[in-house]
């Protein structure tokens, strides 16, 4: 099996229609967004110098995504920096792909000085705190619960 590689979209923009698939696939349908406005959201990533998308590639094939975004939910546009759209494929979960995106996006937010990033899930909780993140507080959108979690990327 090769090595992982992890890559800004910017230098591997071949993968935009995949990730922006997934996303809307993932968030964007439920939402009532379109998968033209997640091409455009990841388009914007790209030439936003506070946010970033890293990429999980593997014998060229794009595995994995997580982002660096200003915001990512409109309950509370008093937060700022997230971490948001992890995604990893079904056959590759479970084995660290992950944990080195969000870790690569940490690095990123970092190097931009960011002292506080923000989360938002219903699903992986548990994955996040084993990787230093911080429970915030709770809130539910419709039948569903959610933790919003903190990390200062800096350590």
């Amino acid at each position: 099996m090769a090595a992982l590689r992890l890559l800004r979209l910017a230098e591997a923009q071949q993968h935009l229609q995949t990730i922006a698939a997934w996303n809307y696939s993932e968030w964007g349908k439920s939402s009532g967004s379109s998968l033209q406005n997640s091409m455009e959201w990841f388009q914007s990533i790209i030439s936003a110098p506070s946010e970033e998308c890293v990429l999980a590639e593997q014998d060229g094939v794009v595995i994995g995504m997580a982002s660096l975004v200003d915001h990512d939910l409109d309950e509370r546009p008093d937060l700022l920096h997230w971490l948001a759209s992890v995604y990893v494929l079904p056959a590759f979960r479970k084995s660290g792909v992950a944990s080195a995106l969000i870790e690569a996006v940490e690095h990123e937010a970092a190097l931009r000085g960011i002292a506080c990033m923000y989360l938002y899930t219903n699903t992986a909780e548990q994955l996040y705190t084993r990787l230093g993140w911080e429970l915030s507080e709770h809130f539910q959108r419709g039948p569903e619960h959610f933790a919003i979690m903190r990390k200062d990327p800096r350590g």
